[in-house]
């Protein structure tokens, strides 16, 4: 018997959103119960092979949630070569897969980020820009969260997955009240990634 999606997947490119993948990673950690959160830094083993480790995570997922930064649409190899156009381009393989197997996809533009027109993305990825999108920011970090995390729960919910996941706290418009989050001993704790995003932005 083939195991039921359940999974939530987190698609970003390091050098364009690489701490707020890891701020969320831990968000959802904490937030989730049961519910599996890969993220590619985290979640694949030293000495698997990577495109199968991918492939597999994306199987066993339900929601994709994509960080679009400044450098998402034009990030170029050693080449000088867009990376969207190599088939087998990480971010592209990722979000491509999602889609054609039907899982949720929100795409989450960072930091003022626009989203990406039809014409600027590879056929396989062209759906992507009719999307609906989010944002997340450094200035309103906590409320876009929580934002993100309800709507995961959302789609979890859809699934028939709301008794594994823990209740959020609504997203309220009188910004910047938001959710208190548990830390737990084993990972960073938020503050000290925060941080490191602070410095992050401040070299890029």
């Amino acid at each position: 018997m083939v195991d039921r999606p359940s999974g939530v997947f987190i698609s970003y490119r390091r050098e364009d959103a690489g701490p707020y993948a890891r701020l969320l990673k831990v968000l959802l950690d904490e937030r989730l119960l049961d519910i599996p959160v890969f993220m590619d830094l985290d979640s694949i083993e030293v000495g698997t092979d990577f495109a199968e480790a991918i492939e597999s995570a994306l199987r066993s997922c339900v929601v994709l949630v994509a960080l679009i930064g400044p450098r998402w649409l034009t990030a170029a190899d050693a080449d000088g070569q867009r990376r969207l156009d190599d088939p087998d381009d990480q971010v592209r393989f990722e979000i491509q897969a999602a889609l054609e197997q039907g899982a949720r996809v929100i795409p989450v533009l960072v930091d003022g980020s626009l989203m990406p027109r039809q014409h600027q993305l590879p056929t396989g990825l062209a759906k992507l820009a009719r999307l609906n999108a989010m944002e997340m920011s450094y200035s309103r970090l906590e409320y876009d969260e929580t934002r993100l995390l309800n709507a995961v729960i959302r789609v979890l919910a859809d699934n028939d997955l709301p008794a594994r996941v823990l209740t959020a706290m609504p997203a309220r418009p009188d910004y910047p009240a938001g959710p208190r989050l548990m830390r737990r001993s084993e990972r960073p704790d938020r503050q000290t990634l925060r941080k490191a995003l602070g410095n992050w932005l401040l070299q890029n």
